[in-house]
């Protein structure tokens, strides 16, 4: 009985033990969670990254679109062309300069002008047809288109295109037109030699012919030419406007353009 009871007692302490040994395997069971728990944690660490990178793609497509000019595409590789009739007419034309045939010692009106210059832009767009439509038509005066480069490759580049516009089929005043209907920034790829010969081929031009004549060197010794004889007369800025040899100081308005010219026309 003795024996018995020892091994009933063996037993129960077996099984206390086993329980014992059960709590124990569920406490480190417990524990053992923890490293799925930190993998649980990882979770999140996987999905801010995911959010990270997402972010940042997000950015980079926006970046693009901002730089390209929106979604439609890059308008800035887009050539406009000037309004119809904007160009000045076939009679008036002689290479560089515009006359009237019928003028009669008129008197000389000279723009030394930069491809890239705002003010030569606005020059362009707002005085210049006001010179052309008055003052040339009638015969008072005459209006020469000079380089006077002062900014970089891309200037020079679209002067000698307007030379080369010229030299190829006499389209210089088409050329001009479009050149400067399409200035936007400066040394920005506005006037690179593809756009160049992109607006060539607007005009009419043949692309390849176009783009030899950007190399010639007698069309690239005439830009600076123009700008050595800008220099020589005291200018100092673009445009600079020259009326029977005399400067005007500035950018000057239309008024004070017509005042030169009736000034110089009288003999003043």
């Amino acid at each position: 009985m003795t024996d018995d009871k020892q091994n009933a007692s063996s037993d129960n302490m077996t099984r206390k033990q086993r329980r014992a040994a059960e709590r124990a395997a569920r406490k480190k069971g417990g524990g053992t969670a923890a490293p799925s728990s930190a993998g649980g944690s990882s979770g999140p660490s996987m999905l801010m990254i995911s959010i990270g990178a997402l972010v940042i793609g997000v950015v980079a497509v926006v970046a693009l679109i901002v730089v390209s000019g929106g979604l439609g595409g890059d308008d800035s590789s887009e050539i406009k062309q000037p309004a119809a009739g904007s160009a000045p007419a076939q009679e008036l034309r002689d290479g560089r300069t515009l006359v009237a045939a019928a003028a009669v010692d008129p008197v000389v009106v000279e723009a030394f002008e930069d491809p890239q210059c705002v003010h030569c832009g606005t020059f362009t767009k707002r005085i210049e047809p006001l010179l052309v439509a008055g003052p040339v038509s009638d015969g008072t005066a005459s209006f020469t288109y000079n380089d006077f480069i002062i900014f970089g490759e891309e200037s020079l580049d679209a002067a000698v295109a307007m030379r080369a516009a010229d030299e190829l089929d006499g389209k210089f005043w088409d050329y001009h037109q479009v050149l400067f209907e399409n200035q936007q920034g400066v040394e920005d790829g506005s006037f690179s030699r593809d756009r160049l010969a992109d607006m060539a081929e607007l005009v009419g031009l043949d692309r390849a012919e176009f783009l030899a004549e950007l190399d010639n060197p007698e069309l690239v010794t005439a830009v600076a030419d123009d700008r050595a004889r800008a220099v020589e007369l005291g200018a100092t800025s673009t445009p600079t406007i020259v009326v029977n040899g005399e400067l005007i100081a500035g950018s000057p308005s239309w008024d004070d353009l017509k005042a030169a010219i009736e000034a110089a026309a009288a003999g003043a």
